[in-house]
């Protein structure tokens, strides 16, 4: 099983984030930590299951101090059975991390790193509204490596307001030339109820064209690829064995627990989602430590028992993101009849047009090159 913590706060809401966050003073974040480590305590005890990689991701965790961070570590070690070489990562933000946090927090036991760097001008972080800059991004790298991290994560954008594909590349090459061991390459997606939605939704000629956004997606393997960077899903390259284990996880469909704000979970043929309200998440699991009302439950704003026709949909538009595709063996196994009695007409149809390929030698079905670039038009053939 896989946990996520999360944390809602950050300095400042980017310009295109739709994610749940927003600034909050030190009394309001003492108290969600508070609600946090009673939440984690209730789930604890209904499951048993080992952890194998533990995510705090955001929001910001790193607006939080280095020892609220490590008492929620240390009270997930103390309260679950966490194997010993869980991947354990944080994500953080240049501007709200020094070296003596990083060392904290190397101490503490997380091992892995992922930086929002998103763009390495100055004048395009401005515009995303980050509130950090490339110079400080290299301050903290260097600091993270000092402090013991050997697997850290660098966030980039691309297609972003005024981009040229070659600016993009030379920002794509110069974190190359940091040598980090991950690196996920985002286009820009207009999410409404953002700035950038409200900026650029009716003005798309001030976005770079299709054409230009295709060419940054295929630069971006390429030039990767090339520098020994090996794309095991869409969006996500590393070097060999430093792929992300608890975001692998999603897309095989591993059990997860999320706890904290608005959390996903995956446990038991349910996905539930926690209430997206900051007042009333730390007011329920501030008031009791013991189980909520399991009649109502009051924790969750969404709860979805997934039928057997949805799971068999999700394991392949879920599992078709990586590149190494889906098992036929692990599809029978897992719902007692063959991909290609329930998918025939689907997976002949994308077989013809070549945008999967199917090894029944290797047991396998994953994307082609061409199904890669359409990837969204693939997966809506399986819901």
């Amino acid at each position: 099983m896989e946990l996520y913590v999360h944390i809602p706060f950050c300095v400042k809401k980017c310009n295109y984030c739709d994610f749940l966050s927003m600034p909050a003073d030190d009394t309001v974040k003492k108290q969600y930590v508070q609600a946090l480590k009673n939440e984690i305590g209730y789930y604890a005890e209904s499951l048993p299951e080992k952890l194998e990689t533990i995510y705090f991701g955001g929001g910001t965790p790193s607006v939080l101090m280095p020892e609220q961070l490590t008492e929620l570590l240390d009270l997930i070690r103390s309260k679950f059975d966490v194997c010993p070489d869980a991947e354990i990562t944080i994500e953080i933000n240049p501007a709200t991390m020094e070296y003596n946090g990083l060392h904290k927090l190397r101490k503490a036991g997380f091992n892995r790193l992922s930086i929002g760097l998103q763009s390495v001008q100055n004048d395009k972080l401005l515009l995303l509204g980050r509130i950090h800059t490339y110079e400080q991004f290299l301050h903290i790298y260097s600091d993270a490596r000092k402090a013991g991290f050997q697997n850290i994560n660098i966030d980039c954008m691309s297609a972003l307001p005024g981009q040229f594909l070659e600016e993009y590349t030379e920002g794509l090459h110069n974190i190359i030339s940091l040598n980090p061991e991950h690196i996920s390459s985002y286009s820009l997606i207009l999410e409404e109820n953002t700035p950038f939605y409200e900026q650029y939704a009716n003005h798309k000629e001030l976005l770079p064209d299709e054409e230009t956004d295709r060419a940054m997606y295929h630069e971006t393997k390429r030039i990767l690829q090339a520098a020994g960077y090996y794309r095991y899903e869409i969006s996500n390259y590393a070097k060999a064995g430093f792929e992300s284990k608890h975001n692998s996880g999603y897309w095989e469909r591993v059990p997860y627990l999320g706890v904290g704000l608005g959390a996903s979970s995956f446990i038991r043929g349910y996905r539930t989602r926690n209430i997206g309200d900051l007042k009333q998440y730390i007011s329920l699991w501030t008031l009791t430590k013991e189980p909520v009302n399991e009649d109502l439950y009051q924790q969750y704003d969404e709860i979805e028992q997934i039928s057997k026709e949805d799971a068999m949909a999700e394991f392949f538009f879920l599992g078709l993101r990586m590149s190494r595709g889906v098992s036929l063996q692990q599809f029978e196994a897992q719902f007692g009849c063959s991909a290609f009695e329930r998918f025939s007409k689907e997976l002949q149809e994308l077989e013809k047009e070549k945008l999967i390929l199917v090894d029944r030698n290797q047991d396998r079905i994953a994307l082609t090159e061409f199904g890669m670039d359409v990837s969204n038009w693939v997966f809506e053939k399986f819901i």
